[in-house]
């Protein structure tokens, strides 16, 4: 049964005394299929009462039935803040979590479930509009002429999430759970209004990893519109280069406010990549890598790389460095895991190795990685001094390039 097959139809008692007709249906939240707890409906009297599930003998198509006499139906108030299927899901927008898309709902379907009434699923196809404007008959005998018949189009209520007021209000699988794509899906299809208010209830981790994935416009909108604690707590979480990116496109009175906000040793790696122009090398490295003295041996380095690994972006490579941080070397981490523990690293490091500078323009970027098919390419200066690397996902982000290319502004 669907609910929009109870509004309208008479309630009677149980020797069929009208007692009024149903106006929308209440649901308990909290599981995966809510229980339906009751019925709004209209009295003779012209009052919006409840009729609660337990004073309910049957629930049919043509009718509601009550299991006592009329003058025994114990009825209830109505309160502020109860969900009521047609007047706060119907018509409403929810996310399909399989298909990350957001959807309006057209109708619901009910089902009995063991002793209870539940929603069990969301009619989002043409048919449910149909039924709900009366024609679906007409419909399916038009379109039997036809040997074809309009298809429901439901999705089972586990599966969506009801987005009430902009708000995440389903406790089952949520959207947190999806890749952050998907995420980045779900939101770039919101209407406006919302996109920031589903953004500020992700937790920051997956509101940093899905920010990445929007739109750099639309990123940098949704930061600069929602709180200011938010907007620093998923920054930070946030690899320097993709922070620099959402930066780079706020205004400037904000960039500085937030770099101003945001842990000195974090703004001040955001400020020096803004300094290169974002369709270059130095545009694209993240300042994000590893580091060594030449003079350690496998087994130190192992252990350093245990305590720092967590901070770093990428370790297929690490970098071999004098003191003047002049890159000397370039070691995998094959070959660091392979080789003997006692072993110099100078040894076995990698010394006629690829470079680029700063300056150099996306497309030779590109080329070099496809060239040479490397994961990650150090940026240096003219004095060989590491500045950054470039990743594989990096040059991928520019083959494949958002909806706009990103325009970082200079406030470095």
């Amino acid at each position: 049964m669907f609910a929009s097959e109870l509004i309208g139809i008479p309630v009677v008692d149980r020797v069929q005394e009208n007692i009024g007709k149903v106006k929308d249906i209440l649901i308990t939240l909290g599981e995966a299929f809510p229980k339906v707890a009751g019925l709004l409906i209209i009295t003779l009297d012209g009052k919006e009462k409840i009729l609660l599930i337990g004073e309910i003998d049957l629930i049919g198509r043509r009718f509601v039935s009550t299991r006592n006499p009329k003058g025994q139906v114990a009825l209830a108030s109505k309160r502020d803040g109860e969900v009521m299927l047609m007047q706060d899901i119907v018509d409403k927008q929810i996310v399909d979590l399989e298909g990350a898309r957001v959807i309006r709902v057209n109708d619901l379907k009910l089902a009995k479930m063991n002793q209870d009434v539940r929603l069990i699923g969301a009619d989002v196809g043409v048919r449910g509009m149909f039924r709900r404007l009366g024609l679906e008959g007409l419909v399916n005998w038009f379109t039997s002429f036809f040997h074809h018949q309009v298809p429901e189009s439901l999705i089972g209520w586990d599966h969506v999430q009801w987005l009430a007021g902009g708000k995440i209000t389903i406790p089952s699988k949520t959207i947190s759970d999806l890749h952050p794509a998907d995420v980045a899906q779900i939101i770039s299809q919101l209407h406006v209004d919302e996109k920031t208010a589903i953004f500020s209830e992700l937790a920051d981790k997956t509101a940093a990893e899905a920010l990445h994935e929007l739109e750099p416009m639309l990123g940098a909108i949704i930061i600069a519109n929602i709180d200011t604690k938010k907007a620093l707590g998923v920054l930070e979480k946030m690899p320097v280069d993709e922070a620099a990116d959402i930066i780079g496109d706020l205004t400037e009175d904000k960039a500085q406010e937030l770099l101003r906000l945001m842990k000195v040793a974090k703004a001040g790696k955001i400020r020096e990549l803004l300094k290169h122009h974002d369709e270059t090398a130095g545009g694209l490295m993240n300042t994000e890598f590893i580091t060594f003295p030449q003079d350690l041996t496998v087994e130190q380095t192992i252990l350093r790389l245990r305590e720092m690994a967590p901070e770093a972006e990428t370790i297929y490579y690490l970098y071999v460095v004098d003191e003047q941080q002049r890159l000397l070397g370039i070691l995998s981490l094959r070959k660091l895991i392979v080789s003997p523990p006692a072993t110099m690293i100078k040894g076995i490091m990698l010394k006629d190795f690829v470079t680029l500078s700063p300056e150099m323009k996306e497309r030779e970027t590109a080329d070099i990685f496809s060239k040479y098919n490397l994961l990650a390419v150090p940026v240096v200066d003219e004095e060989k001094r590491i500045l950054g690397i470039v990743t594989i996902d990096d040059v991928v982000d520019y083959i494949l390039p958002p909806v706009s290319r990103r325009k970082r502004q200079r406030i470095g």
